[in-house]
């Protein structure tokens, strides 16, 4: 009985040393960051930027930049994201009603950067912040993340929720308006030359 006992006890010891060590090697998945949402996060010390994301279709080289950023200060701070060729800076306050700044969306329209985006892919964007800590020093931090590229081929093929932030397509020649007025003009012309006929002996 003595070393059933006894065999019973190592036994459980080895499966306890076993399950133990797969905790050991295995990361746990509460302790993993993940971007909760489609766009990414960049951590810039004392600003936070969330969920950003670049919002175009393949008929133009546009794209329209959203993201938010947070100032986690008791400062005024600044953040910078370089896009590309394009360059977008906000200043963000620190009152508890204004530390939070939407970009490309909500009443501060559309953030229109250039560049070769396309839809289904992702582009690098750096991430710059100014900022003073709690001691009054000025700060800088810097995060290059690599953003998601979201669209499609023709504007009905995006998501509901990002279809009112593409960014719209313009087509090369005439604007809409003098479009409407070279058709006003050819009317007016086309009536005069048809009055003229009229009138003639």
């Amino acid at each position: 009985m003595k070393i059933r006992a006894v065999a019973a006890a190592a036994l459980a010891l080895a499966i306890g040393v076993g399950l133990t060590g797969c905790n050991m090697i295995s990361p746990q998945r509460t302790e993993m960051q993940y971007d909760a949402s489609d766009g990414v996060s960049a951590d810039l010390g004392g600003v936070s930027v969330q969920n950003a994301l670049l919002l175009t279709t393949e008929s133009v080289d546009e794209a329209n930049f959203v993201f938010t950023a947070v100032n986690l200060t008791n400062a005024e701070a600044t953040v910078t994201a370089q896009v590309g060729a394009s360059s977008v800076e906000k200043t963000i306050d620190h009152t508890i009603n204004n530390r939070l700044v939407k970009v490309g969306f909500g009443e501060s329209g559309s953030e229109i950067v250039s560049g070769d985006f396309v839809s289904g892919s992702t582009f690098e964007v750096t991430f710059t912040s100014t900022y003073t800590d709690d001691e009054g020093n000025t700060q800088t931090a810097e995060q290059t993340v690599i953003v998601p590229v979201l669209g499609s081929e023709i504007a009905e093929g995006v998501l509901g929720e990002y279809a009112t932030l593409l960014p719209e397509a313009t087509e090369p020649g005439f604007t809409e308006t003098e479009e409407t007025i070279e058709e006003e003009v050819g009317e007016d012309e086309g009536e005069q030359e048809q009055l003229d006929t009229e009138i003639q002996p």
